[in-house]
């Protein structure tokens, strides 16, 4: 009867052990490195935002602030990804016409700020840049789904878009 005890009470302790060093995101345990992980990625991804909101054509101190969070994005979030999803996530924040950078370096060319058709074509972007952080810290496609939609409800990447775009309406 006690080496029963014994055994139940090691077994407990194990997994509280186990327990403490996981953390919870979107209903989906984390590790505590992949946890500091998302959070960084989650800080990275606000930060882009918020200095695109901060953008004025005229300052290109504006834009390297820009170019700055997509660099930090690229080599923060990306952690424990395959190549082919860094590839991805590169594309949507390069200097391709397309990218983050790319329609940023546009916009100084051309003398513009972020308006609403400027703002529409950073939404796939975002989709990639969340899908792809959130994917590096799970271990399925079903948990990066989950992590996803809780991150993109958290920064309220649609309603900043969307507020970014009418700002220069």
């Amino acid at each position: 009867m006690k080496r029963i005890g014994l055994v139940l009470s090691i077994i407990t302790l194990g997994v509280i052990l186990v327990a403490c060093g996981q953390k919870t995101y979107a209903g989906i345990q984390i590790s505590g490195d992949k946890y500091t992980q998302l959070n960084e990625a989650k800080v990275n991804i606000k930060k882009l935002l918020s200095d695109l909101d901060d953008f004025d054509y005229r300052n290109t101190k504006t834009a390297d602030k820009i170019y700055r969070d997509a660099d930090e994005i690229m080599l923060k979030n990306a952690k424990g990804l395959s190549t082919s999803d860094k590839e991805k996530l590169d594309v949507a924040l390069d200097n391709s016409q397309h990218g983050v950078k790319g329609i940023i370096k546009d916009a100084q060319r051309k003398k513009y700020n972020i308006d609403g058709s400027v703002a529409s074509q950073f939404h796939h972007n975002f989709k990639v840049i969340v899908n792809i952080s959130a994917k590096a810290v799970t271990n399925s496609q079903v948990q990066a789904d989950k992590v996803a939609n809780k991150l993109n409800k958290d920064l309220k990447i649609e309603k900043q878009l969307y507020n970014l775009g009418s700002k220069h309406e």
